[in-house]
């Protein structure tokens, strides 16, 4: 029988085009992904890979192989899903979650309240991890369900071993000092280019989309400091400390910051969002835990 990690590790290979891209994509190193090929290719006893000096690739029978794993992972997916439907109307067992850390503050509560009552058999497993962590993770089969974030400006490749599911769209604001001299509720980025940024920690996706955001407006962000935790960011701006990018979930009620002494600005020239996105493996979505999870998920996003 073949060895289902091992399929996954050399589907990723041929989905990423080379052993270096797969690493990264699963979170590996290039010597494990190499090791996990190797052992792969001794079970079949045949080439899998042809490890040219520049770029190694799949053989004709890695390819084939692959092609193969992609149906069999998928269809797979898909029987254990239907077969936990058979447990009853109430899902049972336990749901691997990865979720952002804004998300895992603001929606997740209210979803796991929700779930206590629609699915109460039903345990849910949380680990706190960025998409660069996450969706591999899922990918490899650790977690379930990924709730994760992109940015305006900062799309991320999709991972053809992943269904993606948009959960909603929020604005990410600017937060200034309650007594900045902006007249009204939104700026041009331009009009903030003298300002002193509390920037997002590096190296992040929001780090990279406020650079851009900034390119675009036609000015190099005055980096003050770094801040990974829109809280403590928040914090130091009511400290009069700088500006900072803070999506909506993570400043509070529209306009209405969490933090006395600072105010949310909408930007425009350019506008900036974030989008709010599920991810499983294929042939998952229908199993009835994810599926619970997912749901109560999307319910507790703000309207």
């Amino acid at each position: 029988m073949l060895d289902m990690r091992r399929l996954r590790v050399l589907l990723a290979v041929q989905q990423h085009g080379g052993v270096a891209a797969a690493a990264r994509a699963l979170s590996f190193t290039p010597p494990a992904v190499s090791q996990q090929i190797a052992a792969l290719e001794r079970q079949v006893g045949l080439a899998l890979l042809d490890r040219e000096p520049r770029r190694a690739r799949l053989t004709a029978a890695g390819e084939r192989l692959a092609t193969h794993a992609a149906a069999v992972l998928a269809r797979m997916e898909e029987a254990e899903a239907e077969l936990a439907g058979f447990g009853g109307e109430r899902p049972t067992g336990v749901v691997a979650l990865g979720v952002i850390p804004t998300v895992g503050r603001a929606l997740l509560p209210a979803a796991l309240r929700a779930l206590a009552g629609t699915a109460p058999d039903l345990q849910v497993r949380v680990e706190q991890l960025e998409p660069e962590g996450s969706l591999p993770a899922v990918a490899r089969g650790e977690l379930d369900l990924a709730v994760a974030s992109e940015y305006t400006m900062t799309p991320r490749r999709r991972d053809p071993r992943l269904e993606r599911r948009d959960l909603g769209v929020e604005p990410v604001y600017v937060a200034v000092p309650e007594t900045h001299r902006a007249p009204d509720r939104k700026v041009r980025l331009a009009e903030l280019a003298d300002e002193r940024w509390i920037a997002p920690a590096e190296p992040s996706s929001c780090f990279t989309m406020l650079e851009r955001a900034c390119a675009q407006a036609g000015f190099d962000p005055l980096v003050h400091g770094h801040c990974a935790d829109f809280s403590m960011a928040l914090a130091l701006v009511a400290a009069g400390q700088g500006v900072a990018i803070v999506p909506s979930i993570a400043a509070g009620p529209p306009y209405q910051p969490a933090v006395d002494g600072v105010r949310l600005l909408l930007t425009r020239e350019p506008a900036v969002t974030r989008t709010l996105y599920a991810v499983v493996r294929r042939g998952a979505g229908a199993h009835p835990g994810i599926a619970h999870v997912l749901a109560a998920v999307a319910e507790a996003m703000p309207r």
